[in-house]
């Protein structure tokens, strides 16, 4: 038979395309740092954009300038104030990581002589040459970082620039690069538009709504922290307070990674007794987020269970680094409820676009008619 490329085209459509998308993704790996701020800038400032919009009588530009201007004078602020301090703590926790040694073995000695009975346990998880090697460890990656410092905040001030550059060009002529785009329909690149439009929007929506929910629990989360640490007097509560902010945004695994910094300062401060405070001062907020925050800001939405949610940051790590543990959770839930078609908890699950064009619907699992 003779091969005709029409033909194998027809025939494998939509694997061509998707993988014609995936090589586009690969070859902008370099920007994908400033795509993705880009991004959440957008989906973090439209809602607000038309919430004043249809609460007030402000013209859309207007509301888009004053918004924005907000929003540099507030990275502004963050940079001159909060950076230099952020800084010193930072120089100053890599300098008191031989103290917190000395600290642990204090401790670890006061437990042997209180338990007697404990004192193998401790001699086999805690010795001097076992922390002196993870000391060594935290300096090898912890120096590169603080030596470099300058340079990644002004690199990382410079992506967050352009993203504001972007995302503001793009909120302002949203319209008609929305028109632009979906006149793609009518041309050459009909067959990509119409196999992959209704998954990106759907999938960017997705990942706007995880991480608009999850910002609002990192910012209750590292407020809620930053309190605590304020009145168990402990220093330091800046650096703490980034911390717990950011891995705020790795579900589950990311509470216990944000723990260890301040444990450690209140063990070099404080010894064991503070120590102990802060994890429960952590456990309460844990709590207040899973029974408070998730239910109330995420609804039903998002939630997968927490050893699937491990795994998926385990494999993500593995594979993609940092992104995959940010990314992963968002993006397997799509490919769950979305792709595959996964039921619910709740008894619900989404129905596959339709050629008609029809938008996806939750469908009851027992009447198979949509409930929302």
């Amino acid at each position: 038979m003779e091969f005709r490329v029409d033909r194998f085209y027809r025939i494998n459509r939509r694997v061509l395309i998707w993988a014609a998308i995936i090589a586009l993704l690969y070859i902008l790996r370099d920007f994908f740092a400033l795509i993705f701020i880009t991004f959440l800038v957008v989906s973090f400032t439209l809602p607000a954009i038309e919430y004043f919009q249809r609460n007030s009588r402000l013209p859309r530009p207007l509301i888009i300038v004053v918004l924005y201007l907000f929003i540099l004078a507030g990275l502004s602020g963050l940079i001159y104030y909060i950076t230099p301090r952020l800084t010193a703590e930072a120089t100053g926790a890599a300098a008191e990581l031989t103290a917190i040694q000395s600290r642990i073995l204090g401790i670890k000695d006061d437990l042997k002589h209180k338990y007697p009975s404990l004192a193998p346990i401790l001699d086999e998880y805690i010795e001097r040459d076992q922390l002196q090697g993870y000391l060594d460890l935290a300096r090898q990656k912890a120096g590169p970082v603080l030596a470099t410092s300058a340079k990644f905040v002004f690199k990382a001030v410079t992506t967050i620039l352009l993203a504001l550059l972007f995302s503001f060009l793009i909120v302002v002529d949203l319209t008609r690069l929305t028109d632009e785009v979906r006149r793609l329909r009518a041309s050459r690149l009909r067959d990509f538009y119409e196999e992959t439009a209704k998954p990106v929007v759907r999938f960017a929506s997705v990942l706007a709504r995880a991480f608009r929910a999850q910002a609002m629990i990192a910012v209750a989360n590292a407020l809620l922290t930053m309190l605590g640490l304020i009145i168990l007097g402990l220093p330091k509560v800046a650096l703490l307070t980034i911390i717990v902010f950011f891995f705020s945004f790795i579900p589950v695994l990311g509470v216990f990674i944000s723990t260890i910094p301040a444990v450690l300062v209140a063990i070099n401060y404080s010894g064991d007794e503070k120590a102990l405070a802060v994890i429960v001062l952590v456990t309460i907020i844990h709590i207040i987020e899973a029974y408070g925050l998730n239910p109330i800001i995420y609804g039903r939405q998002l939630k997968l269970n927490p050893v699937l949610v491990l795994i998926i940051l385990f494999v993500g790590h593995h594979f993609f680094g940092i992104w995959g543990m940010i990314l992963g959770v968002p993006v397997s839930y799509y490919f769950l409820f979305y792709v595959f078609n996964v039921p619910k908890p709740d008894g619900g699950y989404h129905l596959p676009d339709t050629d008609s064009g029809q938008s996806t619907q939750r469908v009851d699992k027992d009447q198979n008619t949509p409930i929302c």
